[in-house]
């Protein structure tokens, strides 16, 4: 059975199918999966997940809303005789932004290259997927880790039905950009997601971050606090969806090296063994060291100055004005203070701010330290492991997100010269992992952690993954 092309294709040389529903899910219930309609019209973007905001720079075309579970499709415009391998985007966005209606997840630039077919993912965000209250039983028993249940929920779809796009199901890709970075790299730990990948990439976010229940159970006890509903949690069914989201906004941390630090004081992906309704059995890093995963390839990434981007949008929230506050923070992760106090000094170089400094030390910690030590545990398992380093380049500093229209193959608006260039070697590298074209690619890690570079970078991308790894070595990066 052959999918239906919509008569309007929204990109040169791409037929696009829009807004296909995946699943469907009631409040706080696991997903149930959708039948496909070949013939069904997908020529309009689906809802996408309610948002923090109003939702406009979503350029969603049905506004946003629960009933959120739908996946986009492109393909080539010219069926070729063997089936393409799939590429599967998660977007980021902190586990409460985003949807697959962005201009930053429409992959149809992807399948324009007519290597591959492409696929974007919606799943549900903050108080509505990423709060844990399976603990309180009722009907509230499923609800853990609800937004990683969608996306395994989306994979099962895609592994049943992206053969009628000329897809192959053994060959799919998931890959996805800061929070959908952190839940590729939790499939690795969901048993349920077992044989519905075989290769994940993750750009700036990979096998870390992940929640402690002890956390997730006390971000939830604050939440039915905030709302009122302590006594009876059930009542959360009921209240409106407006109520809900602000009171997560209310009650959980913003700070980033709270939310990043060593607790993970956040939303995502929760390491939830022993809770009730668990979806995750183990920690990412572990799986990936214990080679249950060897035949899976993994690709990790990170801008230079990936922390940069707070600097410059959110420097009154983000600066901590002296040295000392941020050896105070460090030694706040359970790092001895002398320790502590020696990783700051490394990173106060070059007339830096303290700003700075803090944007280059979050950078390793959050993401260089994660990435290498991911890659080598991988590798030493027997797996296939790259590492990249995205540089800046003209108009473009190396900052989070300097790489999302990239990923998908879309043009950043008023990108320069050196930009372009920059971001379509960086979509051939999408491309080449997806495809598995491991010739194409450079060598792959093995006892150390060799990486390529793309741009500019103001340092050798392998010995700054190296040094990562020396200075912050026997620190905990959960």
């Amino acid at each position: 059975m052959t999918a239906t092309a919509p008569k309007a294709p929204t990109a040169p040389g791409v037929r696009s199918w829009w807004g296909i529903p995946f699943a469907t899910a009631e409040r706080y219930r696991r997903p149930v999966l959708a039948d496909f309609d070949p013939d069904g019209p997908y020529d309009r973007k689906g809802i996408a997940p309610v948002q923090p905001d109003s939702g406009d720079w979503l350029e969603a075309d049905s506004g946003t809303g629960e009933d959120c579970l739908n996946l986009n499709v492109w393909a080539p415009e010219q069926p070729v005789g063997t089936a393409l391998p799939v590429a599967v985007y998660v977007h980021g966005g902190g586990f409460e932004y985003g949807a697959n209606t962005q201009i930053t997840s429409n992959a149809a630039g992807l399948a324009a290259s007519g290597r591959v077919v492409s696929v974007s993912i919606n799943y549900r965000l903050g108080a509505l997927g990423a709060v844990s209250l399976s603990q309180y039983g009722g009907r509230l028993a499923e609800a853990s880790n609800l937004g990683l249940q969608d996306i395994i929920a989306a994979l099962t779809w895609i592994k049943q039905n992206i053969a009628s796009f000329g897809g192959d199901p053994g060959q799919v890709t998931v890959f996805g950009h800061s929070a959908g970075a952190y839940a590729t790299f939790g499939l690795l730990g969901a048993s349920s997601a077992n044989g519905l990948y075989r290769r994940l990439a993750g750009f700036s976010g990979g096998p870390a971050r992940i929640v402690p229940a002890w956390w997730a159970e006390e971000l939830a006890e604050r939440f039915v606090t905030e709302l009122g509903v302590a006594g009876n949690p059930d009542k959360l069914i009921d209240l409106d969806a407006a109520s809900l989201v602000a009171a997560l906004r209310k009650v959980c941390p913003t700070d980033l090296g709270v939310r990043g630090g060593v607790d993970n004081q956040a939303t995502g992906v929760v390491l939830d063994t022993g809770q009730p309704g668990a979806v995750v059995h183990a920690h990412p890093m572990d799986v990936l060291a214990s080679g249950a995963h060897g035949d899976v390839d993994v690709l990790l990434s990170m801008p230079s100055d990936d922390m940069g981007w707070w600097v410059a949008n959110d420097l009154d929230r983000f600066d901590p004005h002296t040295l000392d506050r941020i050896t105070d923070e460090v030694a706040g992760w359970r790092i001895p203070r002398s320790r502590a106090k020696k990783i700051v000094t490394t990173y106060d170089q070059g007339n830096r701010a303290p700003a700075e400094v803090r944007a280059a030390l979050l950078a390793d910690y959050l993401f260089a330290l994660p990435a290498a030590r991911g890659a080598l545990a991988h590798a030493a398992a027997g797996g296939n492991a790259h590492l990249l380093l995205i540089g800046p380049a003209e108009g473009a500093p190396a900052v989070h997100g300097t790489e999302m229209y990239a990923l998908v193959g879309q043009e950043q608006p008023g990108r320069s010269p050196e930009q372009a260039g920059r971001d379509t070697r960086i979509r051939d590298i999408v491309l080449d992992f997806v495809t598995g074209e491991q010739t194409r690619l450079w060598p792959a890690v093995t006892h150390r952690p060799t990486s390529e570079s793309v741009g500019n970078p103001p340092f050798e991308a392998g010995a700054h993954y190296q040094a990562a790894l020396d200075l912050w070595e026997n620190i905990d990066r959960p």
